[in-house]
């Protein structure tokens, strides 16, 4: 392997390492205060869904479709996180820009697990 690609590589690591980072520091590891913070800052309560319950919150998430290293620049930037319509412009935007949020890192019933969508779907 090459430095360049080497290096490139390295960066890439290290960047998804500060997301992950920073998405559990945010969001907690699955409390339900954790989960309503997450649906809040993702707009869910203007929405007018009902985040009563862990349960509740996760399944107003399925119908949400963000890519989370976006999340975490909005939440750092204070600004509005980024919405798509659809998982094909999701999967695209996500797979064009490498802005892959890696699998083994989600909690297995965290916040997290709860945006994953499998962006390596057969076309």
């Amino acid at each position: 392997m090459s430095r360049k690609k080497n290096s490139q590589t390295n960066v890439e690591k290290q960047r998804r390492n500060e997301v992950v980072k920073r998405f559990d520091d945010y969001f907690g590891a699955g409390k339900l205060e954790d989960w309503q913070r997450l649906c809040i800052k993702i707009g869910l309560d203007a929405d007018g869904c009902d985040l009563s319950s862990i349960t509740k919150c996760r399944k107003a998430l399925k119908s949400v479709y963000i890519n989370i290293y976006d999340l975490v620049e909005a939440i750092n930037k204070g600004e509005e996180v980024p919405r798509f319509a659809s998982l094909d412009q999701l999967v695209r935007y996500t797979l064009g820009t490498r802005r892959i949020y890696p699998k083994a890192q989600a909690k297995k019933y965290g916040p997290v697990r709860a945006l994953m969508r499998n962006v390596f779907r057969d076309e």
